[in-house]
């Protein structure tokens, strides 16, 4: 394997997860954002208020995403799988 060959499949690798989880943290953001917001205007300062409504944020991104995140690991993994013979081969 040259080094060329190690840093595009390290450089896929890192895209991959950057795809997979930005939905994931750009929900997360915004849900704590928006909780912020109202827990400063409200003056209620307790981590329990917020807690539900990221967690429930959280697994509803998961639940609906599931499917395209599975299918976007399954294409990397069989490129990935598919070239190792070529990889070896180099």
């Amino acid at each position: 394997m040259t080094p060329a060959l190690a840093s595009d499949m390290f450089r896929m690798t890192l895209m991959i997860a950057i795809q997979i989880g930005a939905p994931l943290l750009i929900t997360m953001t915004l849900v704590a954002v928006v909780f912020g917001v109202i827990q400063a205007a409200t003056q209620v300062q307790d981590a329990s208020v917020s807690f539900a409504p990221k967690l429930i944020a959280a697994i509803s991104v998961i639940w609906f995403g599931a499917p395209w995140m599975a299918s976007v690991l399954e294409g990397f993994m069989q490129k990935a799988l598919t070239a190792i013979p070529w990889m070896v081969a180099r």
